[in-house]
């Protein structure tokens, strides 16, 4: 993809967000650069604008979608037909911006580690009084390959002081992130990425079978293994909150037995739900035997399996209800058991 050209402007901040925007759409923006288009996209008009504008697109190219061949033109030198074909080169453009923003919106919902993080992302101010742009506008004008210049970001501030102390409350940002998400698969149906999150919304929500039905969507759609590791480890999760532990069992050891996890660490949190799983069963040497491997095995996580232990009071009351097993789990994870009793 060439690489994109935005006109200069004196002490423009949301030049950085243009330049973000670029590096997104070619793979190359790191987690921290997301967080910092997320929250000024948010703050500005301006910037709200200018991605309101691809999101104008996406309806555009969806209505187009359903006109029959021939149908679309206009004044009869099918001018729609060259508006469908320049938006369908833009899809997977388009897809990347609204999955990767929607995932950060999520994220927020769901991990306040994460929305302290993100409040306090150094953004650049937005300027108020400046005049919406519209993203793909700009794309399109782009054709000469120019290289962005170093943009002139301005002053920059912490996340949290560009909403006088108000932050999107979890409810709300999970609420963009399906309208994001959601508007992603509109354009391209097979981004698995985005129906796991989506999934996450619904489940986060209740809504159990809407979040079945992204996961499966998931396994039917893709042979990939780290994908289908998370649509089967998020259904595990799903069969725990729904007191079925042997469907959980047998699914998570699929995600296991698949390797995923070797190409994926983030997946050995299947250890963690095999754990609680046949702890829950009363299986309790094998609940222990998928502790002390992820114990072993995945030093790096134990931090956070501390914390999601503590939030685990049904399976914690299990093991204190039994104490030769409370003592033999103390005795081998002291760090995660030893205040269960």
């Amino acid at each position: 993809m060439p690489e994109l050209s935005f006109p200069k402007r004196e002490h423009d901040p949301c030049m950085q967000i243009q330049v973000d925007l670029s590096a997104m759409l070619d793979g190359e923006l790191d987690a921290p650069s997301v967080r910092r288009v997320m929250v000024h996209s948010d703050a500005c008009p301006s910037c709200h604008g200018f991605l309101t504008g691809i999101r104008d697109q996406v309806r555009v190219h969806r209505e187009l979608a359903t006109l029959e061949d021939g149908s679309a033109a206009v004044g009869g030198d099918g001018q729609a037909e060259r508006l469908r074909h320049a938006l369908m080169e833009n899809r997977q453009k388009l897809s990347k911006i609204l999955y990767e923003l929607g995932r950060c919106f999520v994220l927020m919902g769901l991990s306040p580690d994460f929305s302290r993080e993100v409040s306090k992302e150094p953004v650049p101010m937005p300027d108020m009084a400046m005049r919406g742009r519209n993203f793909l506008d700009e794309v399109a004008r782009s054709g000469d390959g120019g290289k962005l210049g170093d943009a002139d970001a301005g002053e920059w501030v912490a996340a949290k002081e560009l909403f006088d102390g108000r932050w999107c409350s979890p409810a709300e940002s999970l609420a963009k992130g399906q309208r994001l998400l959601t508007e992603c698969l509109g354009l391209t149906p097979d981004s698995h990425e985005s129906r796991i999150y989506l999934g996450l919304v619904h489940h986060v929500r209740g809504q159990r079978a809407q979040a079945k039905k992204q996961f499966m969507r998931v396994l039917t759609g893709t042979d990939d293994r780290v994908l289908r590791g998370y649509a089967l480890l998020n259904l595990g999760n799903l069969h725990l909150d729904e007191g079925d532990c042997d469907g959980a069992v047998t699914l998570l050891h699929e995600v296991i037995e698949s390797g995923a996890v070797e190409q994926e660490q983030r997946l050995g949190m299947a250890y963690f739900n095999l754990g609680l799983a046949y702890g829950l069963k009363g299986e309790f040497e094998e609940s222990l035997r998928w502790f002390r491997r992820l114990h072993d095995e995945m030093p790096h996580r134990r931090g956070v399996v501390a914390r999601e232990l503590r939030r685990r009071s049904q399976f914690l009351h299990l093991v204190r209800s039994h104490p030769g097993v409370q003592g033999v789990f103390a005795e081998t994870l002291p760090a995660w058991f030893a205040e269960a009793g």
